[in-house]
């Protein structure tokens, strides 16, 4: 009797656990980011009445008899699966969706929790409303080798929204370009031979020339210069002499010159340039046949003017330009000294920095015997060439070979500047880049200009300025306005931005375009608002536009979060079957991501509560029906004496 006695007590004792945790579980039906429990029962232990005999040879054997003495509370788990996550609007709720935990400070100690009602305290530290505790995070600073990139700290932080702190100006250092120069149009003034990377390859005569290089000479004797490189690495150059003008296709006369194509040390054929068409060909030196025609007449590119020789006649010449190193431009003209004899004169022109001419007034020089004026344009984007004050050629720039693009840059102050950037083509392959004030002269600039060399696949392969050197750091003289002077890396081939040569600028047969630009400079801002991103990065939004990374969420994920120990508040604690915390970025390593202006509701089921409710119910009552029976038992039992 008295064993089915304490049987029924054990129930009735588990039920009322399992009855404590559904009250548990619904009363907290609508906590944020709560987490239910599960009771398991198990039975308590068992008398041995008889036990079980093995099989002989006479009989069979027998099972054990075994009378149970009741049940207990095997375990009683938290359930950590992911409940609903709801849209709040609340620029600092944070719910997370997938495996981890918040990780919040009380004190010195970290707790867990999966209740991301976050507030701002009046320190503007991000705390959890109602408890205090502080939400922990990486801080995020400037990468010192990756313009523009963050990198994330090592140490958990407390995280601070310092709502109404200044961002200090910042004076930009780097500018990155992403734009098209349209390789199909022509340089931006006449400029002789466009003999940038203008090669070509062939057999002539039975040998085969792996390259044969077209370039314009500095003298009459050597106006055209053509080197051949043949298959076995020896070379040859010829020298093509300038003895007049064609001044109905604006191209040179120029000599024919023998040649010794198989270098056995005789001439072996001639070259001939065809001043109708542009084409270089070579022609058998026995027999005059044809051998091999290379056509130049598209990168031949000059301007033809005529001047009076003082008795009435005029002589005509060649005019180009080639750019000089420093951004200024030389001008060529080839024609008759005066004398019958062929002759260059050359003239330097400086340039201003955006490129214009800065021509000092009675600029003269002598052309055929000759004196001739030169000045600028009225735009300063062309020259002018005048004798006894009548014009008698004028070269303007092709601005449509000329690409340019604004923006502001800002100083150490964070004043704005517009500065703006071109592009002017200058020879095959070949660009002159230009950076200046347009709106403030008074401002001193330094190696501002340079050259961009382009690949045959149309890529930057090289970067130099007006000095030579592989750069394009511009300084600027902002210490005139009271800041620091500033040295800013214009990016033209995405190194120093961490991109692809394709992200940067290139020259393409397509139209120009500029679809966007980089500087890292701004002025002074002051935060006002702030997000939150799924990666868990929270960004201040300033007043200046900017908006900057200040912080990343720390996740905390466990092997085993049933492990976790309940420290109220929604708040857990790690214990030693929980396994260590592994403290995470958001999406990384297991972590779950970050639902900005969200909450997590209470994993809880009603419906599945109500039943398991009902089944409490039915389990105590049933038990406490057994320790009643138990007592009528023992009460006949006692009635057996009267």
């Amino acid at each position: 009797m008295l064993r089915s006695l304490m049987s029924g007590v054990s129930g009735v004792k588990g039920h009322q656990t399992l009855l404590d945790v559904i009250g548990d579980n619904i009363s907290n039906a609508n906590t944020t980011g709560f987490k239910k429990s599960t009771v398991n029962f198990r039975e308590l232990m068992s008398q041995t009445e008889k036990s079980a005999t093995a099989p002989s040879t006479e009989k069979g054997g027998t099972n054990p008899s075994q009378v149970g003495l009741g049940m207990t509370v095997g375990s009683i788990t938290v359930d950590h699966t992911q409940g609903n996550i709801n849209y709040t609007g609340g620029k600092s709720d944070m719910a997370i969706e997938g495996d981890g935990y918040f990780v919040v400070k009380s004190g010195t100690n970290n707790l867990f929790t999966r209740a991301g009602n976050f507030i701002l305290d009046g320190n503007g530290d991000m705390i959890q409303s109602g408890t205090g505790y502080r939400l922990q995070g990486f801080a995020m600073s400037d990468d010192p080798m990756n313009p523009g990139q963050k990198i994330v700290g090592t140490d958990l932080v407390d995280i601070n929204i310092p709502v109404g702190q200044k961002l200090p100006a910042r004076a930009t250092t780097t500018a990155g370009f992403r734009c098209n120069l349209d390789s199909r149009v022509d340089t931006v003034l006449p400029m002789g031979l466009s003999s940038h990377d203008l090669v070509m390859s062939g057999t002539i005569g039975g040998v085969e020339f792996t390259s044969i290089t077209f370039a314009e000479g500095t003298t009459t004797g050597d106006f055209l210069k053509i080197t051949f490189q043949r298959k076995d690495g020896t070379n040859f150059t010829a020298d093509m002499g300038f003895n007049g003008i064609n001044t109905s296709s604006s191209l040179p006369r120029l000599s024919d010159v023998q040649v010794d194509l198989d270098g056995d040390g005789t001439d072996d054929a001639y070259i001939s340039f065809n001043d109708t068409t542009g084409d270089v060909s070579i022609y058998n030196l026995s027999d005059s046949s044809l051998l091999w025609t290379g056509k130049l007449g598209a990168a031949v590119n000059y301007q033809t003017f005529g001047i009076d020789d003082g008795s009435g006649s005029t002589v005509y010449y060649l005019a180009e330009f080639n750019d000089s190193i420093d951004g200024g431009r030389t001008l060529n003209i080839w024609g008759d000294d005066g004398t019958g004899t062929m002759d260059v004169t050359s003239i330097d022109l400086q340039s201003n920095n955006d490129g214009s001419f800065n021509i000092p007034s009675g600029t003269t020089v002598t052309i055929g015997g000759q004196s001739i004026e030169v000045s600028a344009t009225t735009s300063g984007k062309g020259v002018t060439l005048a004798q006894s004050g009548i014009v008698v050629a004028t070269f303007n720039l092709q601005t449509a070979s000329i690409h340019s693009t604004k923006f502001d840059i800002y100083d150490s102050q964070g004043n704005p500047h517009t500065v703006e950037t071109s592009w002017e083509k200058v020879d095959n392959n070949l660009w002159r880049w230009r950076v200046w004030l347009p709106d403030e002269n008074g401002i001193g600039l330094s190696n501002n200009t340079g050259l961009l060399e382009f690949s045959s696949g149309g890529l930057v392969e090289q970067v130099t300025d007006s000095t030579g050197a592989e750069s394009s750091t511009v300084t600027f003289n902002f210490a005139s306005l009271g800041a620091e002077d500033s040295d800013i890396i214009f990016d033209f081939t995405g190194n120093a931005l961490g991109k692809n040569p394709i992200e940067a600028v290139t020259q393409f047969g397509s139209s120009f375009t500029t679809k966007e630009y980089y500087q890292d400079g701004y002025k002074m801002g002051v935060l006002k608002d702030f997000s939150v991103g799924s990666d868990g990065i929270i960004r201040g939004v300033y007043d200046n536009g900017r908006t900057e990374e200040l912080y990343t969420a720390a996740l905390a994920v466990f092997s085993n979060p049933s492990g976790l120990e309940k420290v109220g508040s929604g708040a857990f604690r790690s214990t030693s079957n929980s396994g260590a915390a592994q403290i995470l970025k958001p999406m990384e390593g297991g972590a779950g991501s970050i639902a900005g202006g969200s909450l997590e509701a209470s994993n809880v089921d009603l419906t599945a509560e109500f039943v398991n409710l009902i089944k409490a119910q039915r389990g105590f009552q049933a038990s406490a029906r057994v320790i009643t029976t138990s007592d009528e038992i023992l009460e006949e039992l006692m009635n057996i004496k009267r």
